[in-house]
Formats: C-alpha cells, structure tokens, sequence
C-alpha cells in the first residue's frame, strides 16, 4: 500500500469515527456527535428542520433583579470540551427502552399534577416563557424514587390528549443523589415524551453543557447557598422555544416548534415547585426527601427556594408575576411559603422530610405509587 492509499484510509476512518467519547467535568463519560446527527433529527416531525444556531432574541428585562443581601452563588452544570459542530450526549445503553427513559404507561398513572386555573376562558393568557432562580440541594432519596425541582409550561389539556409540557431543572433521575440538570417534553399528555437527549426532540446547540450532568456544589444547611437561574422563551420570528442557563443566558438549545401542537403558539400556564415519586405501595409514605428536605418554615439557609419568579409576555418582555397560586397535596410531608421582598420579588420557599415518626402510617390509596407535587402556579386574569 503506497503513502496516498495510506492517507486515503486514514481519512475513511476518519469520516467513519462520528463520536468521541470523553469525560466530563463530574467525571461521567459522554460522546461528541455531530451536531446534526444527535438524536433529535430521528423524529420525522424534524425531517425538514434547519438547525437554527442562535435565538433571533433574548427576552428583556424590564427591571434589572436588585442585589441581595443574603449572599449566595451560582452552582456549575457539567460541562465538557466537544469539538466545534458537535455536542456532548451521555452515554446510554443502546436499548430503546433505557433511551426513552421511565415507563411512561405507569409513569401516567401515578402523575398526580394539579393543573388547576382560574382562567377566564374567552380571553385565555398568552405566556412565551418563564424563569426563576432555583436553590440547589441533595435531597435523600429512598431506594430508586425520584425527587424533582423544575419548571412547567403548558398548553392544552390532559383530557383531550393535547396537554403540550416543556419541563426543566433539577432531577435524581439517575440512581444517585446528584442533583442532575434534566429537561422533559411532551405533546400527547404524556402518552410519549422525551427526558435530554435520549431520544428525538430537543435540539442541542451547545458543545459543552451535558443535559444529565450533575449540578454542583449543593447548598448545605446553616451554610453555603447556591443557585441557579434557568430561562424558557419562544423565538418569535422562528417560533423555537430556547433554553438558558446563568445570569449571562449561557445557550444549551431549543425544542423545534414542529415538536407541538398547542405550544406551537404559545403557553397558557407556568409553574414552579417540587415533585416526588413515592414507590411505598399500601405502606407508609416515602422518606424520599423534597428540596433540603426541610420545611419551608425554616427560611433561608434551612429551606429551598425559587426566587424572581417570571414570565414572559407577547413582547418579548421579563414580567415578574404578580398572581399566583399555592397548590400542596401532601402537608404533612412537603410544604410551601409563598413571600414577596423588594430584592427576590415574588419567591417561596418550599420542601419537607416525606414520612416522619409523628404521621399515621396509614395512606391514602390516592397516594400509593405516585407522584406527590405541590407547586406554585402563575396565572393572568
């Protein structure tokens, strides 16, 4: 074989090698993959989708957050190095049913969300996004159940098969206590859906932010507090809905409008909150911990958090909401505090321990095998 056959197989295998695997800044393995072959461009809805590299515009803010006097800091996603015109995907096995994440046929049957309105129906809200700044916490969780802290969007309705979700931030999704950035979507009520990029959908612009990445450092109790900001629009001129991270808008990527049916125009509903998965069939309710795993009662430093709760109007404009809607389902195991201060706007803390020595170990057959959410809900009359 002469030097050019050499240099010829050399760049065949070349073209032939479309990922690379690398570790990542909390040490997890990820593959770099072409940006335009990652998972999302599976789905046939994408067939004709552009990747659209950045927002035509970044919501603006109509009065800057003032600085607070509780000192806190910003807690760090997993990053990566990937090469340019790739992104970082975790490594998943290469079953289809590991991709696609948890059961969703049980996962619908235990969803206990309390999607409640107050809406005047012929003249419903018009949202195109939210954000809020979310304390970071390690919550204790027991045997392989889950304990999230996250943001909604919504559009449609669970009955009618329409109900379209966009959800984000904080989940143990992977069988450890990280805390782990994760986004979620679905546009059939849950009948399907997709967790980061196990599967067709979102599409990753970033080549360093790992959708499934831990979050660190966490807050701890009675000392430091950390945070991070999370940010959802809708591109007006693509119709894309864009997500960012941090005080700067770090991008990570976007869900193509071609994904929804009533997301396509735009959201009815924000919510903000805390869910948890209780597996503790016919017993006592589940220890699985809600954000620090202590009540809201206890304040900063001791409780969890979502502060300078948002939305985003038909201008493209940051509001901070003014009405809002506290939702428990379970108080004696979570609970949550809404307040209002010049510095954080409207905030609340929320969270709980989950079962404790003083509850009755009787439960409720509406609570077996569930998820149990309370959250608060914005909401435009």
């Amino acid at each position: 074989m002469d030097f050019p056959q050499i240099l010829r197989f050399i760049l065949v295998l070349a073209i032939i090698k479309v990922a690379v695997t690398i570790k990542t800044s909390d040490g997890d393995d990820v593959e770099c993959i072409d940006k335009i072959k990652q998972p999302a461009f599976e789905s046939t809805l994408l067939k004709n989708h552009k990747i659209q590299e950045w927002p035509s515009e970044i919501p603006r803010t109509v009065e800057a957050d003032k600085k607070s006097k509780l000192e806190t800091w910003e807690a760090q996603v997993s990053t990566v190095n990937c090469p340019e015109g790739t992104v970082p995907v975790r490594n998943y096995s290469v079953s289809k049913t590991d991709r696609t994440g948890p059961d969703f046929t049980s996962y619908n049957r235990g969803h206990e969300v309390y999607y409640q309105t107050i809406l005047d129906k012929k003249s419903p809200p018009e949202l195109y996004g939210a954000k809020a700044t979310i304390n970071v916490w390690d919550p204790a969780i027991e045997g392989k159940e889950m304990s999230i802290s996250q943001i909604w969007i919504s559009s449609g309705k669970y009955k009618t098969n329409d109900l379209n979700t966009l959800e984000f931030f904080r989940s143990t999704l992977y069988g450890d206590n990280k805390p782990r950035l994760f986004i979620f979507w679905t546009s059939d009520s849950y009948k399907n859906g997709c967790y980061n990029l196990r599967c067709s959908g979102f599409i990753q612009t970033s080549s360093s932010i790992v959708l499934g990445g831990a979050i660190s450092p966490t807050s701890s109790f009675g000392g430091s507090q950390y945070e991070i900001t999370i940010l959802v629009w809708k591109d007006r001129i693509y119709g894309n809905w864009w997500l960012s991270l941090g005080p700067s808008n770090l991008l990570v990527g976007y869900w193509p409008k071609e994904l929804f049916t009533t997301l396509a125009d735009y959201a009815t509903i924000a919510e903000w909150g805390g869910e948890i998965l209780n597996l503790q069939n016919f017993s006592r309710h589940t220890k699985t911990q809600m954000g620090s795993g202590h009540f809201p009662k206890e304040g900063f430093g001791k409780s969890s958090y979502f502060r300078n709760l948002k939305f985003i109007d038909n201008n493209n404009s940051l509001q901070p909401i003014q009405n809002i809607k506290k939702i428990v389902t379970n108080p004696e195991s979570y609970n949550v505090k809404t307040e209002y201060t010049d510095e954080w706007k409207s905030h609340f803390f929320y969270g709980g321990p989950g079962f404790r020595s003083t509850q009755s170990r009787a439960v409720p057959l509406a609570f077996s095998s569930c998820f149990v959410i309370y959250c608060l809900a914005l909401f435009m009359v």
